[in-house]
């Protein structure tokens, strides 16, 4: 079992508070990701669940018991850090032997795990090397495999691919999403990193200044982002947000302008809006294309192209200021300094109100 729970959790340090009343269940074999910008409070928040610090209110449950006041050795969870953390002195099979050693565990039982985590990881030729020796990927690997011999509850696990290069981060990636799949074991795995939380979680925790701001599954974030700032953070290349009026609002539509002669009609249930407030309109880069037609279009000056083979990020600026970027199916010619069309299909947008609130969909 690796049901967590957390409720009403507060963390404050002095007159700082770091965590804001936060609420999350768990389920048992969940992969979990916390996700946010730096200084968000996600690496404060697992600290609290794995027992290395304490709330300052609110209650944390396993399986049922709340652990909040137990010690972080009492609760049956394995942390794998971002620094990896090994004892530099001692051999890979001495590094997972420790944990265990600690809790007297017998020889025999000691070997076996260490023997089927290392297969599992494929680090069965570096147990009788030292950390020294190993690779970033490799000492890694030993890091997870020390937390998987303790058979945990769950796992936690902070930044940990941080450390990797970009190639190295893919396949470690791959690796820890295999090894969840195989072990079914809850895990809560943190970093600022949104395609490391897309491609990765059951389900999504988008957290902010100490407040989760949306939870949910990856492609529900995507798609219906609950605000401006899950809009922004979640998806790459992130949402272009464009600055808008409201032209005419009613329950089933609103009519927004910008700039560059931009008039659209979005399905949203604008009942609550007055013509003449600021909203903001939200097109996914991959939702723009070159030319006219469709709903809306506007027109830009190439910043930058960025040819990746099959697709083209554009760079451009509207007449106003604006900053867009389009990922454009093929190979483009159109260089820095020229003028190009855009256009984009209604259905393809998200609108929040002017306080970063998405708007509901249209009234059934």
């Amino acid at each position: 079992m690796g049901q967590i729970t957390l409720s009403d959790i507060q963390r404050a340090y002095g007159n700082v508070k770091v965590l804001h009343d936060i609420n999350l269940d768990i389920a048992d074999g969940e992969f979990v990701v916390l996700v946010g910008p730096s200084g968000c409070g996600k690496s404060t928040l697992l600290r609290l669940l794995s027992g290395l610090d304490k709330p300052t209110a609110g209650r944390i449950e396993i399986d049922g018991k709340d652990v909040t006041q137990v010690s972080a050795a009492d609760r049956g969870l394995a942390m794998v850090f971002q620094s990896y953390a090994l004892y530099p002195h001692m051999s890979v099979r001495q590094n997972l032997a420790f944990g265990l050693e600690n809790i007297q565990m017998p020889k025999a039982e000691i070997a076996e795990r260490i023997t089927e985590a290392a297969r599992m990881l494929e680090i069965t030729d570096y147990l009788d090397r030292r950390p020294g020796q190993l690779s970033g990927g490799q000492k890694q690997r030993v890091a997870i495999g020390r937390a998987v011999v303790r058979n945990p509850t769950a796992f936690l696990l902070d930044e940990p691919l941080s450390n990797l290069d970009a190639e190295l981060r893919i396949s470690t990636r791959a690796e820890i999403s295999a090894l969840h799949d195989r072990l079914k074991t809850t895990m809560i795995y943190v970093t600022h990193d949104q395609v490391e939380a897309m491609t990765l979680a059951d389900r999504i925790v988008v957290m902010r200044a100490g407040r989760i701001e949306q939870v949910g599954r990856p492609l529900d974030l995507y798609n219906t982002p609950a605000n401006l700032f899950v809009a922004g953070f979640i998806g790459a290349p992130r949402m272009n947000l464009l600055p808008v009026k409201i032209a005419e609002a009613g329950p089933q539509s609103v009519r927004v302008e910008g700039a560059g002669g931009l008039s659209i009609m979005v399905a949203a249930d604008g009942s609550a809006l007055q013509p003449g407030t600021d909203a903001t309109l939200g097109i996914r880069p991959h939702d723009i294309r070159t030319g006219t037609g469709g709903d809306g279009s506007f027109t830009a000056t190439v910043d930058l192209m960025e040819a990746l083979g099959p697709e083209t990020v554009a760079h451009a600026t509207t007449d106003d200021g604006q900053k867009i970027l389009a990922v454009l199916n093929g190979q483009d010619t159109t260089k820095a300094g020229d003028g190009i069309s855009f256009a984009f299909d209604a259905g393809r947008t998200h609108l929040f109100d002017a306080e970063g609130q998405r708007l509901p969909p249209p009234r059934t």
